[in-house]
């Protein structure tokens, strides 16, 4: 339901800006969010699966973080600073 409801919302308050990163900013987020991704489909598909046990979901979540996960999303705040700045 939730879902629905976020997708036929008619208010521009609900969307991500299409936000422009610098040249710099793209190259070091989408190194840092290929890796990233890479690891979450892995890691999620082995908790749907059972291979890994959800009690290892803190572990997977430290990863994520130690692979700069904090950094992306800085350089996307920084993108939105600026958009909402102009």
């Amino acid at each position: 339901n939730a879902l629905d409801l976020w997708s036929q919302t008619t208010e521009k308050t609900y969307f991500f800006p299409a936000v422009t990163r610098t040249a710099d900013e793209d190259r070091n987020y989408s190194s840092i969010m290929n890796d990233i991704n890479t690891y979450r489909e892995e890691m999620i598909l082995k908790f749907i699966l059972g291979q890994e046990p959800i009690s290892k979901f803190d572990e997977y979540v430290e990863v994520i973080e130690s692979m700069g996960i904090d950094e992306a999303i800085k350089i996307n705040q920084d993108a939105l600073k600026r958009y909402n700045a102009r």
